[in-house]
């Protein structure tokens, strides 16, 4: 058996470049089959905290509900402080105050929801990566991916949005079939607006989506309803998915003839008088 001796000198063998691309390359395919593992994990957690936030809210839509007497809280569209404090403050695409600053969320003075949450993060689905340019260029988060269903609590901000032909709800107990009627949506970020998540109903000759649904989980988006169970939908229409670049917004009125996403969500988003 060799023995080390004082003085004496050796060598060692190191990787030869041959057996060095050889691990590279080994570890390139683990991270292969590793990243798309990874990445719906990703997803099915982002779809997890979604499904709890919606929970959240519609827990606090009832518990408001409660605390006046069945009346819904008031669902429209607002800039600033109104005559009614909606269930959070917002209004079309040219309000951005409303799109990036938390105080519409959480200050009384705007959001009804305001005395019962103070979380922004409730309000911002983590799959909601959208920014609104603001001045000199500068990207700002986006702080709200909810929309509610423009049939509850509708103000009269809402009037002209809303077919005379479809029962508007503005007490819960006028709600006959709570499980069957949706209460909050997360939209397509590009296309959120007002707090309601208005929807054209059948008859006025406007096959089009006025909102876009939210694609952004695995082609679905999480529907909570009156009755506060909440679920994940996955649209079936190419149409439904759209998206636009970051900064920019969607344009409504969407066409979607014939579109069975637009029948699913019209079928609960109320009933015929």
């Amino acid at each position: 058996m060799p023995s080390y001796r004082p003085g004496s000198s050796f060598r060692c063998r190191g990787f030869t470049l041959i057996e060095l691309l050889v691990v590279i390359a080994i570890i390139g395919i683990f991270a292969s089959l590793l990243l798309p593992v990874l990445s719906k994990a990703k997803q099915q957690a982002h779809r997890i905290t979604c499904l709890n936030n919606q929970k959240q809210l519609a827990l606090t839509w009832t518990l408001y509900s409660g605390d006046f007497e069945e009346k819904l809280v008031p669902n429209g569209s607002q800039e600033g402080i109104g005559r009614e404090t909606l269930w959070v403050g917002g209004a079309y695409h040219n309000f951005r105050p409303a799109f990036t600053n938390t105080q519409f969320l959480l200050d009384k003075r705007f959001a009804a929801f305001a005395g019962y949450l103070q979380s922004p993060t409730i309000y911002k689905c983590p799959s909601d990566r959208t920014t609104i340019v603001m001045e000199h260029g500068r990207p700002v988060p986006q702080v709200r991916s909810y929309a509610m269903n423009l049939y509850l609590g509708p103000t009269s901000s809402m009037a002209d949005r809303l077919s005379p032909k479809y029962q508007s709800y503005r007490r819960a107990t006028q709600i006959g079939s709570p499980a069957g009627i949706f209460l909050f949506q997360d939209l397509t970020p590009q296309s959120l607006c007002t707090p309601a998540f208005i929807v054209e109903m059948p008859g006025a000759g406007n096959e089009e989506w006025f909102h876009l649904p939210a694609t952004h989980h695995n082609n679905g988006g999480v529907v909570s309803f009156a009755d506060g169970h909440t679920e994940a939908h996955r649209w079936l229409d190419p149409r439904t998915i759209r998206s636009t670049t970051i900064g920019q917004r969607l344009a409504h009125n969407v066409p979607a003839r014939t579109s069975r996403d637009l029948a699913w969500v019209r079928e609960r988003t109320s009933v015929l008088k």
